[in-house]
């Protein structure tokens, strides 16, 4: 790994791939280090001929932790009724700090325009970026994400409660409780038809027990998504070449919530995956990095 500080946010990223290819940037979700991308995709992209640039968000990873804000329980639960009530909400950074993250790592490693593809709350931060910054982004993909319309980016209570709740041992959870954690939301968030075997789940927990895991650093996250609110307005007037992939089955963000992204951002295309939920699984992941990377090369950056 290697890292960049920049206003006292210190960003862990790897690069991958030849220098001189054009670049793609993947931003994770929520609470998820860079390493939960699939190797597959990853490299599919690279034998594709792009450049993949992974990173670490604020508050995920080996970046840096700002646990120098706390968010409470009952603050998190009041800020989902006023986003539920469209009433705005505050916390200690929002996406559109976490996207100036990723402008900030382009420009250090000198890249002026980069394919950009985010999942989960890693494509609401795409989003945003490519909102702010459209002469930066040469293509936006956006994967089982949202748009902050709390009207359709809402799915079912247990996917929900499932992710937020902590571990059996609270903060002081021992690495077998964190992982015990991380397999029933692994197991929560898939479908029955990509249901995760024993083999991809043990790969999977092992990637993580790697990472840094903080529940209140994702709680922190979580604040980010609410603070920046309903971004439809500003999606119904981005121009950037946009790829909208939603799986079918997501129990955590529905798969209406793509429709509306696709809908809002003018020429887009859906990619429905059949059956899929909220999860990059590895039976698609090589076949999904393939139409990605269609995607890409029909817009050069």
């Amino acid at each position: 790994m290697q890292f960049l500080k920049n206003n006292n946010i210190k960003l862990a990223y790897d690069v991958l791939g030849d220098s001189r290819a054009p670049a793609i940037l993947l931003i994770m979700g929520l609470g998820m280090s860079h390493g939960a991308w699939p190797d597959t995709f990853v490299a599919r992209l690279i034998q594709e001929g792009f450049r993949v640039i992974l990173f670490d968000n604020r508050d995920s990873g080996e970046s840096s932790h700002l646990s120098r804000f706390g968010v409470e329980g009952t603050r998190v639960a009041k800020a989902i009724f006023r986003t539920v009530c469209r009433r705005p909400v505050k916390g200690p950074y929002s996406l559109e700090d976490m996207a100036l993250d990723s402008e900030r790592l382009l420009d250090y490693l000198g890249i002026r325009r980069a394919h950009v593809v985010g999942f989960s709350m890693g494509g609401m931060i795409a989003q945003v970026l490519a909102c702010q910054c459209p002469n930066r982004v040469a293509t936006l993909t956006s994967a089982s994400s949202a748009v902050g319309n709390p009207s359709t980016g809402l799915g079912s209570p247990w996917a929900i409660w499932t992710l937020l709740r902590y571990p059996k041992g609270g903060l002081d959870s021992s690495p077998d409780e964190i992982a015990e954690y991380f397999r029933k939301v692994f197991l929560a968030l898939s479908s029955k038809k990509y249901r995760p075997t024993q083999k991809e789940l043990d790969e999977m927990l092992q990637r993580l027990s790697l990472m840094k895991y903080d529940h209140n650093a994702t709680t922190r996250q979580l604040m980010a998504i609410l603070t920046s609110g309903d971004r439809s307005h500003a999606l119904s007037q981005l121009r950037v070449p946009t790829l909208v992939m939603h799986g079918t089955a997501d129990p955590l963000l529905p798969f209406s919530a793509g429709q509306e992204t696709a809908k809002l951002i003018q020429g887009a295309e859906l990619v429905a995956w059949s059956g899929m939920g909220h999860q990059l699984p590895e039976a698609l992941s090589d076949q999904m990095a393939r139409r990605i990377a269609l995607h890409c090369h029909s817009h050069s950056a």
